[in-house]
């Protein structure tokens, strides 16, 4: 059990763009298995629900950072189809492979989705969309760049941020060394989670990454198993 007082970063597998595309591939099937039994895809979905039904609209845009596989955003758009709403979706990430993936997937279900080349940090955002999204993202950068991409975040979104996480605790480690080896056999999932909690936040370390971003009134809800979810709407 590594010392999670700190954040430790290191860098991951995953991020690694000479890794074997066979293996690249089996790891993004084992983490869309990981957002299933984990409940990733309705943790975003109930704040972009809530925006809906309070807001009476039918129709909303969509924007995931780091979309990796697409499979939130695919889930996300079937789901909002049972529910009357028109979810229009766009995905980027700066892995070619995650979003052949992800085109795959969205084709496969025959849905209308735009994916993006783009490295978030440094690319050009419109601002056409309602809501900005990113999960299991922010846990890969330094404090600075989470300052400044949710900065990016909320002054792209027209109405609402949502940005969902690891928290870094002895629980939520324990919890990813066993459960990551019963859903998945990808050795890069296996070797990746346990560097993901030990590079993650406490909620108030998020707190304060989102004040000093100008997130001020943000709501950061914590979650099983040892998530967070933190959702900021645009003042009217």
């Amino acid at each position: 059990m590594p010392d999670l007082a700190q954040r430790c970063r290191q860098p991951e597998l995953m991020d690694d763009p000479q890794l074997d595309q066979r293996l690249h591939q089996q790891a993004l099937r084992g983490l869309s298995r990981v957002n299933w039994i984990t409940r990733t895809h309705r943790l975003l979905w109930q704040p972009i629900e809530a925006f809906c039904r309070e807001t009476q609209r039918t129709s909303v845009s969509v924007l995931d950072l780091a979309c990796g596989s697409g499979d939130l955003l695919v889930w996300l758009k079937t789901k909002a189809h049972t529910k009357g709403i028109d979810l229009k979706i766009t995905g980027c990430d700066l892995s070619p492979v995650a979003l052949e993936v992800a085109r795959q997937r969205a084709g496969q279900k025959k849905l209308d989705a735009e994916f993006i080349q783009m490295d978030v940090l440094d690319g050009v955002f419109t601002n056409d969309h309602d809501v900005v999204v990113c999960s299991l993202f922010l846990h890969h950068l330094q404090d600075g760049d989470v300052v400044s991409l949710l900065g990016r975040m909320a002054s792209t979104a027209r109405h609402l941020v949502v940005a969902q996480d690891l928290l870094r605790c002895r629980w939520g480690y324990l919890m990813c060394l066993v459960g990551s080896r019963l859903i998945t056999r990808s050795p890069i999932v296996h070797i990746d989670g346990l560097l993901s909690v030990a590079s993650a936040f406490t909620r108030a370390e998020i707190q304060q990454l989102a004040e000093q971003a100008g997130l001020t009134d943000c709501q950061i809800n914590r979650h099983w198993p040892e998530r967070f979810v933190l959702t900021w709407k645009r003042p009217l």
